[in-house]
Parts: structure tokens; C-alpha cells; sequence
């Protein structure tokens, strides 16, 4: 093979891989600066849960609207660089150039307003560069890589969150928020020039002035026009399997946000601990989930079943998440806010890890990107519902109620999970063995 054909994804399983770690971990950037390290800057500065949940709310809306990136990107492509490599470029440097913009604006923590901008548009980038992502693994995955797929997944994403809250931490409190946000693009803008290098398919080009075409199969499946690519996608979702998954994802990021408003807050004035203590604490909570992600959960959920694994990892939640409500007395504890920051991160993380293959299975090739993106975000939706929540409770007074009511949310996922039997196949195939009376595999031939 010629040195030019080696880093086609298509060809080449551990490729595949190392694309979805590289782009997922620079997924981490924005979502550790503006979940958790400008939040705690914030806090360490004085500002109130109500402003912190703020920022993490404007931050985490871009990803409920992944829908509208999701038509973008089934729609329009330019096919001669694959279905979605142009799209995964243009938003990974858009996300470099946000990350400057926001260094020479340098708001101060006050700032609610330009602060809330400034991660909503670096997330808003991302948004479309996870869909790109998460699209592209649809497409060119292999049913047996998917478990191990979403692993990394999230995975590589707590560890890009973990490495960008230790780094941003420090910096926000020894140099500020300029120095911060110029520091934060570098990581972006080196996977930027991977993804310039790589190809999907084989013929395509690298970039849109190199030599190279459109691949059939690219060809065949991409829609014409709006109103096919509508039908398709709304009856792909709205099949009742679909509309049950829906609130099970809506459900599983109530945590995330809820957190990531009032953990700040919860540490800082609680637990006494400086901007720093919490970054790194955080930092290092984050890395290990990561690493768990990486390294077993892809493996657990692939042993156990996706729908199995899910199983047992929500009920876990919901006592974890008692807990912490009864242990209110204790929360000025280190080993209490510790312990707890490091169980749910690894818990929650594990449970999305076992519904990303379920997603994955429900998928039809020709609109994966809409597909996929519908259920990713109604996942994402819950995140500033999570946040709400926290202003809504911890905001006035009543943070015990917070965990209470994201431990009411996965009591009712783990209902779901035990009632309703989801596919353990891709759907694709299902949907082909459907139409072919003999049963999947090729028609026999017939004089």
C-alpha cells in the first residue's frame, strides 16, 4: 500500500479508533472550560450559583441543537472529501478561532453576559463537530467496534475535559482568562491538521484543492433533497422503540448539569476550597473516569450487553445520589465531596457508554447524522435542565432537593430499562432482513 493510502478510515480499524480519541478529547476543551474551570473562577471570584448556572446553561444549549446540525450535515457535504470530514475541519477551526476571539476580548468574571457568549458559540463549534464525529462513527463503524467505540467516545471526551480544567485552572487563577483561552487552542488546532491528512474512503480527496472524488457509496445514500431526508429521519425516530429511547437520554444528563452548576458553589463555600483545589480535584476525578471509560468500559458493556449493563449502572446512580442527599451534614467533609465527585463521574459516564451503542443500533445509514444527532440531543437537553434544576434548589436554598430529583430521574430510566427490550443488532440489518423473505443475506438467484 503506498504511503499516501494509509490513513483512510475505512481501511483500518485502529484509524478509526484514533480518530474518534483525537476528536473527542478536543471535545473535552470547551466543555472543561465552560463546565468547570470558568465556573469555579467564577465562584472563587464571588459570583453567585445563579450566575455560574448561567454560563453552564448558555454553554450547554448548543448541544439540544444538534437536530439542526444534524440536517446541515446529512444535507450538505462536500462528497469528493466524504459525507462529513469537511464538516469535522471547518468546526474544529472555528472552535480555534473562538478560543483567540475570547482571548482578546478577555471578559472579567463579572461579565455574565459575554462570558454566556463566548461558551455558547465555543460550543456551538463543537456541537457541529461532534455531530460530524459521531455521524462519521455511524457510517464507517463496525458493529463489533461500537461498544468499544463508545468507550472511547466518552472516554477520550473526560479526558480532554480533565486535561483542560487542570490547565485552565491554573492559568485563570495565576494569569487570567486571556492567557487561558490562548493556551486552550492549541490542542484544537494540532487534531485540526490531523484531520486535514486523513480520508474517509478511498479516492476522496484530503483537501478540496487536492486531486481525488466523490465515493459511490457516498453517492448512493446521500439524500437528493429536504423533504426525503425529513421523511426518512422522522420515521426512523418517531417508530415507538425511538420516542421511548427519547426520554432515557433526556433523563441521563440531568446529572451533568446539575453538577456542573452547583459543585462550584458546593466546594468553594461549602467545602472551603480555593478555584485551584477544585480544578485540580476535578481534573484528576475526570482523568480516572476517563481512563475507566477507556479501558474497561467499552470491554463491560461489550461482555454484559449494552441494555444489561445499563441496568445495573442506573439503579447504582440512584443510591449514589440518595446518598449524597442524606449526607448533607457531612458536605463540608474533603472525603465526602471527593468520594462523591468521583463516583457519579465515573457512574454517569459508564451509563452513557452502555446507551451509546443502543443509539448507534437505531440508526439508519442514510440520515445516521439527524438520527443520531436527535437522540444526542435530547440527551444534551437534559443538560441545562440539569442546571436549572440546581438554580431552581441549590439557588434557593434547598441544594438537598437537587440530588433528590436527579435520583427521581434515573428511577424512572431504570423503569424504562426494565420494561422495554431494545435492539441488540444494528437496525440496518434488521430492517434489510425484514424486507427479504428467505431472511438476511443476498437473494437467492432465481430463473
Amino acid at each position: 500500500m503506498a504511503s499516501g493510502d494509509r490513513l483512510i478510515l475505512t481501511k483500518s480499524a485502529p484509524l478509526r479508533l484514533l480518530t474518534l480519541f483525537l476528536f473527542y478529547f478536543t471535545q473535552g476543551f470547551p466543555i472543561g472550560l465552560f463546565f468547570y474551570a470558568v465556573p469555579a473562577w467564577m465562584a472563587a471570584n464571588g459570583s453567585s450559583a445563579g450566575a455560574t448556572a448561567s454560563v453552564v446553561g448558555m454553554a450547554a444549549l448548543p448541544w439540544s441543537l444538534k437536530l439542526v446540525s444534524g440536517f446541515l450535515i446529512d444535507r450538505y457535504t462536500f462528497l469528493p472529501m466524504g459525507r462529513r470530514r469537511s464538516w469535522i475541519i471547518g468546526a474544529q477551526a472555528l472552535i480555534v478561532v473562538i478560543f483567540l476571539t475570547g482571548a482578546a476580548l478577555s471578559p472579567a468574571h463579572s461579565d455574565v453576559f459575554l462570558l454566556s457568549a463566548i461558551a455558547f458559540t465555543a460550543n456551538l463549534a463543537i456541537n457541529f463537530q461532534d455531530v460530524g464525529i459521531d455521524s462519521l462513527a455511524v457510517d464507517i463503524m463496525a458493529e463489533t467496534e461500537r461498544a468499544k467505540a463508545g468507550g472511547i467516545m466518552f472516554g477520550a471526551q473526560v479526558l480532554g475535559i480533565a486535561a483542560a480544567t487542570a490547565l485552565a485552572g491554573v492559568l485563570l487563577q495565576q494569569y487570567g482568562f486571556t492567557v487561558a483561552m490562548a493556551a486552550a487552542a492549541v490542542v484544537p488546532g494540532a487534531v485540526m491538521i490531523y484531520g486535514m491528512c486523513i480520508r474517509e474512503r478511498e479516492g476522496e480527496r484530503r483537501l478540496p484543492w487536492s486531486h481525488g472524488e466523490s465515493h459511490p457509496h457516498n453517492l448512493a445514500v446521500k439524500p437528493q433533497a429536504w423533504l426525503p431526508l425529513l421523511k426518512a429521519s422522522f420515521k426512523a425516530v418517531f417508530m415507538p422503540l425511538s420516542l421511548v429511547l427519547l426520554p432515557v437520554l433526556l433523563l441521563r444528563a440531568f446529572p451533568a448539569g446539575a453538577h456542573e452548576a452547583f459543585h462550584p458553589i458546593l466546594a468553594v463555600s461549602t467545602g472551603g476550597w480555593t478555584l485551584s483545589e477544585y480544578t485540580n480535584v476535578m481534573s484528576t476525578v475526570q482523568l480516572v473516569s476517563g481512563l475507566i471509560a477507556l479501558s474497561l468500559g467499552g470491554w463491560g458493556v461489550d461482555a454484559l450487553g449494552a441494555q444489561r449493563a445499563a441496568q445495573i449502572l442506573v439503579p447504582t446512580a440512584v443510591v449514589l445520589f440518595v446518598a449524597m442527599a442524606l449526607a448533607a451534614p457531612y458536605w463540608s467533609q474533603d472525603s465526602v465531596l471527593i468520594g462523591y465527585f468521583f463516583a457519579a463521574d465515573v457512574v454517569t459516564i459508564l451509563v452513557t457508554v452502555a446507551l451509546i451503542p443502543i443509539c448507534m443500533r437505531m440508526c439508519s445509514p442514510a440520515v445516521a447524522a439527524t438520527q443520531f444527532t436527535i437522540y444526542m440531543a435530547m440527551a444534551n437537553f437534559g443538560r441545562p435542565l440539569g442546571a436549572s434544576l440546581a438554580a431552581a434548589t441549590a439557588g434557593s436554598g434547598n441544594p438537598v432537593m437537587l440530588y433528590w430529583g436527579i435520583a427521581a430521574g434515573y428511577a424512572v430510566i431504570f423503569a424504562v430499562l426494565a420494561l422495554v427490550r431494545f435492539p441488540g443488532e444494528d437496525r440496518a440489518f434488521a430492517a434489510a432482513a425484514e424486507v427479504l423473505p428467505q431472511g438476511e443475506g443476498i437473494a437467492p438467484v432465481r430463473d
